[in-house]
């Protein structure tokens, strides 16, 4: 990692794939709360097969957020949510000593930083959970998508990353060595890639820490059940790869 690269301490990625209807009351959230930090931040937004005006939302907050960068990526051969790239983009973009990616529908608040940000000391990657101690969901999921990431977090322990009780809880942090080592092998465009950029963590041996934090549902329907199949491929084809 080149210091000169280092222009934040902390930079946010949102992915976001039509949210027009979500995305203003989070980034008025992130507004909030980074003007009371004395740390620098930036906030990269990217866009990803949006149909929508989310772009139009984002770029309204160009004043409000003083270093927002407004990404779009497109796949032509690929129908909606494109998380994964959009991800990927943004890492390769972030020039924070630390980056964090979180859920545009602001499932976890931004706030939640605060318990992540003291294990970055002696671990290289620092994920949200729901499933270990001190989390606390304010509103669940339908209970067939309770049971679904119960069976699926348990396919992974057994397949591909043992001790981690909650792979897809969208919001992450890394330190910028972690995040631009991971963004080089990062192949998965969909749901997965949570699961593949700890994977590849886990091949460079870089240290994982799993903490608890607020998570409230907000997805409203948005996930629909199909999402499972298609995040079930994506993890038999990282598990392939990784054998």
């Amino acid at each position: 990692m080149n210091p000169n690269d280092i222009q934040f301490k902390l930079s946010i990625i949102i992915p976001a794939y039509n949210e027009a209807s979500r995305i203003g009351s989070t980034l008025e959230s992130l507004s909030a709360y980074l003007n009371r930090q004395a740390y620098t931040s930036e906030v990269i937004v990217v866009l990803n097969n949006c149909t929508d005006t989310t772009k139009d939302i984002v770029n309204g907050f160009q004043k409000k957020i003083k270093s927002l960068t407004v990404l779009e990526v497109s796949f032509p051969e690929y129908v909606g949510n494109t998380k994964g790239y959009a991800i990927r983009r943004g890492m390769e973009e972030a020039c924070g000593e630390y980056v964090l990616f979180m859920d545009a529908d602001n499932a976890t608040d931004i706030k939640e930083i605060e318990k992540l940000l003291p294990y970055m000391e002696e671990n290289d990657v620092v994920i949200g959970s729901r499933y270990v101690k001190d989390s606390h969901v304010v509103i669940s999921q339908p209970l067939y998508r309770r049971i679904l990431s119960r069976i699926g977090n348990m396919l992974i322990r057994i397949l591909i990353l043992p001790g981690i009780y909650d792979t897809q809880c969208g919001f992450k942090l890394f330190s910028q060595k972690a995040s631009k080592a991971i963004a080089r092998e990062v192949t998965v465009h969909g749901w997965g890639v949570d699961i593949e950029m700890l994977a590849i963590a886990k091949k460079y041996n870089y240290r994982i820490a799993e903490v608890g934090i607020v998570w409230e549902d907000k997805t409203r329907g948005v996930v629909k059940a199909s999402a499972f199949l298609h995040t079930f491929r994506e993890l038999l084809g990282i598990w392939w790869r990784n054998r």
